[in-house]
């Protein structure tokens, strides 16, 4: 009776379950034992055991593209959610914690898993670089739990920090990642010397690519929206294209940025910023919960696919060869590494104690690390990329389950970080703070 049962069919079926898994998040949410990425991680982990298995980036390029661009699909969603959720204008005043972490709790981060991955887990140079570029940003699409509400809903500084950090320090992890590709691709010695690759990739893939990722897409975020609330837009026709509008958008400032060798990554977040920029005091603000509905969807679906696969990954072998040295890599970096740099961070700021270890303890790991892995992957010849892999996995898993139960028992009744003006500019803000 089950001959006719191939691997097609579970695949619909387990999707199919999984989908509709989304639906009870909402009523099961409540319960402190509910963690939806643990249980949808564990769940393909064990059809991965079971030989459903089968997307495998170390097993073929077209494999590793695969995972590469769904990764990369639900990362820029995400982007543009994060940008559209944040109702609290963004200026050095506002979003000082932001600054900071990014300034100088990534930074640190970077250097410490680095260093750990080359001197202590063995890793190559390029290894360990791509390693420290994958996993040193907040992840934008794990950390939904602990960032901000829907727009136009209350939302506490802490929440605000660490949005905006998981919305701009992915395209600020984009550089490493290049310094990885160019170390494993040209040679670690080439750096100062030879072709000198190192002030190339500081001009170009630092600095210009940075500069141009933020100023397209704030220029294409402020045409589009001025666009849609035009007579023949969107949002002048009862807002009825609200999920196609957010993946339009996101597609055409990604889309042309990257055309154009910018960050695609900080293009999304600061297209979306420049879009409620536009409708803020009018008569069209509003219209991003409907946009910002239509983008979680789309991330919902994305995120229970790609937690699935995850799942079938380790599961069917990725954890192969895992050393007890790269559990406590992934341990320290989660406990001690980047709680550390984000407390350092914070030094001399105005907040209570408790709200500044929160934001230094919630750097979540996760599909972020998955594109850039895979990216790097598809660009260079990586000697060790199967132990970058297992290292990230077991690391995002370490993240899934500690992140996500911290989060249910640990941030209800959040404190203060600091004081925001959610409506004003940083001149008008201080003014009134002042």
């Amino acid at each position: 009776m089950f001959d006719t049962i191939d691997g097609r069919d579970v695949v619909y079926t387990v999707v199919g379950l999984a989908l509709f898994g989304l639906t009870l998040q909402p009523a099961l949410a409540r319960y402190k034992l509910f963690n939806l990425p643990l249980f949808y991680a564990l769940f393909g982990a064990a059809a991965g055991m079971a030989g459903y298995g089968m997307i495998d980036p170390l097993a073929s390029t077209l494999h590793a593209k695969v995972v590469e661009h769904a990764s990369e699909l639900i990362v820029i969603i995400s982007l543009a959610g994060a940008g559209l959720a944040i109702d609290t204008v963004g200026s050095w005043r506002n979003w000082n914690p932001t600054w900071r972490l990014l300034l100088v709790t990534m930074p640190i981060t970077v250097v410490g898993v680095a260093a750990l991955g080359h001197g202590w887990l063995g890793l190559t140079i390029p290894g360990a670089l791509l390693l420290a570029a994958a996993l040193a940003p907040t992840d934008p699409v794990l950390a939904r739990s602990v960032q901000v509400s829907p727009p136009g809903q209350d939302e506490q500084p802490m929440e605000v920090a660490l949005t905006a950090e998981a919305g701009m320090n992915d395209g600020l992890a984009f550089p490493f990642v290049y310094l990885a590709i160019h170390a494993a691709a040209l040679g670690v010695g080439q750096m100062f010397q030879g072709e000198a690759w190192f002030w190339s990739w500081l001009s170009f893939d630092f600095a210009y690519r940075v500069i141009v990722g933020i100023v397209i897409g704030y220029g294409v975020g402020l045409v589009i929206s001025r666009i849609i609330f035009s007579p023949v837009g969107d949002g002048s026709q009862g807002a009825w294209n609200a999920v196609v509008v957010v993946l339009a958008s996101t597609l055409l400032a990604y889309g042309i940025t990257e055309g154009v060798d910018g960050y695609g990554f900080l293009a999304v977040f600061f297209a979306t910023r420049a879009g409620r920029s536009n409708t803020r005091g009018t008569s069209n603000e509003g219209y991003e919960k409907f946009v910002h509905h239509g983008a979680e969807q789309l991330e919902a679906i994305l995120l229970a696919v790609l937690l699935l696969w995850l799942g079938t990954f380790i599961g069917s072998g990725a954890l192969s060869g895992l050393r007890w040295q790269e559990v406590a890599f992934a341990l320290a970096l989660v406990l001690v590494l980047r709680p550390a740099a984000g407390l350092l961070a914070l030094v001399g700021h105005d907040c209570t104690d408790i709200s500044r270890r929160k934001v230094a303890f919630f750097g979540i790991r996760g599909m972020g690390s998955v594109f850039y892995i895979a990216y790097a992957q598809n660009h260079a010849q990586f000697g060790d990329i199967d132990a970058v892999w297992r290292i990230a996995a077991v690391t995002i898993l370490v993240s899934i389950l500690i992140h996500g139960y911290a989060a249910n028992y640990w941030l209800e009744g959040d404190e203060q970080l600091g004081e925001v003006h959610p409506h004003h500019e940083d001149g008008e803000g201080d003014r009134e703070a002042a």
